[in-house]
This record gives structure tokens, sequence and C-alpha cells, in this order.
């Protein structure tokens, strides 16, 4: 890409403030980069995007209208209060917030001061442009030893229309003792051709839990980038599902750190890459402390046309012993022409540790196509029951309405019949 086009995009993207590149900054990822191998950002660069000064249109549909949850609305990068259900300031106990960004800053500035400066806001470029240029976004404080799961709250981030870049962040901060359960979704209009540059940083304090589930169902033929960093601290525990229903072009990089004892992380992912679909999930868990646990599974599916990564990697750091640490990935082909690479990675540098991971990529399995089409289906009914069989492992544990809803429309998109 030519040097004046990346600036222009950028002094779009940033709304005018641009993006220094420099030796000391992050650079601008190309497929040179081991972590950008197959994925060619370049393709997202050359649209003209900006940012847009108020809200467009918020979706007639709300994900999951039965859900009985708080909500707090985002469109093109702005709290949309009108769509939003927030609790009333008696609603909850002392020092709980719920709310956007902008007004948690206000009241927290200590705390406002030291978010979007983790990890990848140094290391990536895409990471780097979404903290100098953020937008709004969801905001969760919760308070030592309060249990906020017994109801759910759900983040939605809305891209309305062509030709807009989005830059939302959110912030997640866990107490200890405390709970919560939080639902993470972003959707697009039909003719949304934009950007959705997100970044989410969680902060999971001692012996507190986190139900994190993260749903990307985005129409149109718009890009996405989402950053999440997640730290743990000794005895907490992440729950998390992230689930790509629908993309047209998506990489998704989630870093967890284990930076106390006897952390618990358990994540699953599933992802399916139509014709002329690019989907993208990267993963890193930091084993920083001894006795800690993390178990992962990512499936994926691929039709003709449709291109998917899986880049999934564990570090067991020195003294950090005892450690149990597992990852699988499996994807299925379900036509010719369609691609899926992986890589799976361990980086051990402890001794007294149980590490293990695996990858498996194929096709359905003819003889239980047979076996179901002798008992009295068709192959595409048969196809479909396999795939939604495939797909429930990976969704276990999630909600109840995002597994029907997920299935629902992954079902539909690679197997219509």
């Amino acid at each position: 890409m030519k040097a004046e086009k990346l600036a222009e995009w950028v002094e779009h993207a940033s709304g005018g403030q641009g993006l220094a590149q420099s030796d000391q900054g992050p650079r601008f990822p190309t497929t040179r980069d081991e972590r950008w191998r197959y994925t060619r950002a370049g393709a997202i660069v050359g649209r003209p995007m900006r940012p847009v000064a108020t809200a467009g249109q918020a979706p007639d549909s709300r994900p999951l209208p039965c859900l009985d949850a708080w909500r707090l609305v985002f469109v093109d990068g702005h709290f949309d209060s009108a769509n939003s259900t927030l609790p009333d300031a008696g609603d909850l106990a002392e020092g709980v917030f719920i709310g956007p960004v902008s007004e948690g800053s206000k009241r927290f500035p200590e705390q406002a001061s030291q978010w979007g400066h983790g990890h990848f806001s140094k290391t990536e470029w895409f990471a780097a442009l979404q903290s100098s240029s953020a937008q709004d976004g969801a905001c969760i404080l919760v308070p030592a030893h309060l249990d906020l799961s017994s109801r759910p709250i759900l983040i939605e981030h809305h891209l309305s229309g062509p030709g807009i870049v989005s830059h939302p962040r959110n912030i997640l901060h866990i107490q200890q003792g405390a709970k919560a359960e939080i639902l993470l979704w972003t959707s697009s209009d039909a003719h949304a051709d934009g950007l959705v540059n997100l970044a989410l940083d969680a902060r999971v304090e001692a012996d507190a839990e986190l139900k994190l589930e993260y749903v990307q169902d985005e129409q149109g033929r718009n890009a996405h980038i989402s950053h999440l960093a997640i730290t743990q601290l000794e005895g907490s525990r992440l729950d998390m599902h992230t689930a790509t229903a629908r993309a047209h072009w998506l990489r998704n990089d989630v870093r967890i750190e284990q930076a106390g004892e006897r952390g618990v992380s358990n994540f699953n992912g599933c992802f399916a890459a139509a014709e002329d679909e690019f989907v993208d999930h990267h993963t890193h868990v930091d084993h920083a402390q001894p006795d800690g646990r993390s178990a992962e599974l990512y499936k994926g599916l691929a039709l003709a046309g449709g291109k998917a990564v899986f880049n999934g990697k564990i570090v067991v750091h020195p003294n950090a012993q005892r450690i149990e640490a597992f990852q699988k990935n499996s994807n299925i082909l379900l036509e010719r022409g369609s691609t899926v690479y992986a890589k799976p990675e361990l980086e051990i540098y402890a001794d007294d540790v149980r590490c293990s991971h695996g990858c498996t990529t194929g096709q359905f399995d003819e003889d239980a196509l047979f076996y179901l089409r002798s008992r009295g289906l068709t192959r595409p009914a048969a196809k479909r029951l396999l795939t939604q069989a495939f797909l429930s492992e990976a969704l276990n544990g999630a909600r109840a309405e995002v597994q029907a809803h997920v299935e629902a429309v992954m079902l539909t998109r690679i197997n219509p019949a």
C-alpha cells in the first residue's frame, strides 16, 4: 500500500488525530509478520471511511429480545440512551456502575487514566489506533463480594451504514470475590461496509468470577477487528464463549493473562466462513503464576471460497509450576475450495506441568452421513444434523438463548436446505 493512501485513511479513521508511524510504535501489519501471515489488513485500509459525529439509526430488532438483561446500546461508536435499559440509581448496591465509558471516566477519573493503555495498544497497530481514537463503549464496575450474575448485562455495538469506522472501548472490572455475567454483541446493517475496531479490557480480581459471551452477527461487508485483554488475579475464574455467527472480514485477538495463582480460564469459540468471507481467531494464554488451569476449544466451518485462520498459543512462564493447560481446535471443510489455516502452539518454561494441544481439519464422515441417510434423512438434512452436533460442544455452557441464536444463524448460512 502506498504511504500516502495509508496516511489518508488513518486521518479519516482517527478523526484528524492521526497515528504516527515510527520505530518506537507498532508498525502497520503485513503478511511478513508471523501473526498476520494469512491476514491481509491492506484490504481494509483501502476503503474510504471516517467516524461520524452522531449515531445513525439503531437496528429495528434487538439481540435476544426475550432475555431479561440490562442493556447498553452503542451505534457507530456513540451511546444510544433511548434504546438502552439501565438500572436506576437505587436498584443496585453502592459502588456498582453500569453505563457508558464517557460517564464512567467522569465518575472514576483515577481508574479511567489507566484505561486503553494495555498490551495490545503497545504492540498492535490497530489497537494503538483504537487507543488514540477511542469512542464510547460499556463500563462495568462491580465492587468486591457482590454477586451481579443473577441478571446479565448485554452490550450491543451496531454499525449503521456505509463508510463508517467505529472505535468502541469497553471496560470491565470485577473486584475481589464478585461475580458478573456479560454478553458482548456486535451487529451491522446489510449495507454496512466500514470498520469496527473494538477493544475490551477486563480485570478479574482475586476469587472473582466473570462469564463473558461474545457474539458477532454482522451483515454487510464491513471489517471487524477486536482486541480483548483479560487479566486474572489469584483464584479467579473466567468462562468465555466467542461465536462468529456471521461476518465478512474479521480478526479476533484474545489475550488472557493469569497474573495470580490458582486462576481458572475456560474459553470456547466457534466460527463459520462462507463464500468470500474471511475469519481469523488468535488466542494467547499466559500462565504467569503457579497452579493455574486453562481449557480451550475452538471449532470452525468453511464453505467454498471461505477462508479461516485459527492460531492458539499457550505460554507457561518459568516457576509457574503445576499448570494444567489444554487446547483443541477442530475444523470442517464443507466444500471444495474452502481453506482453514490452523496453528496451535505451546511454549513451556517449567517442568511440572500437564499441557497438550490438538488440531484436526477434515470433512464430514461419509459413514455417518450414510447412516443418517439410511434412517430416512436427506443428505442436506443429515449434514445439518452433523453440523449442529459439531457446534454443540463449542457452545456448551453458553446461555441457552445464545446457543439457539448462533446455531440458527450458522446453520441457515452454511446449509440453507
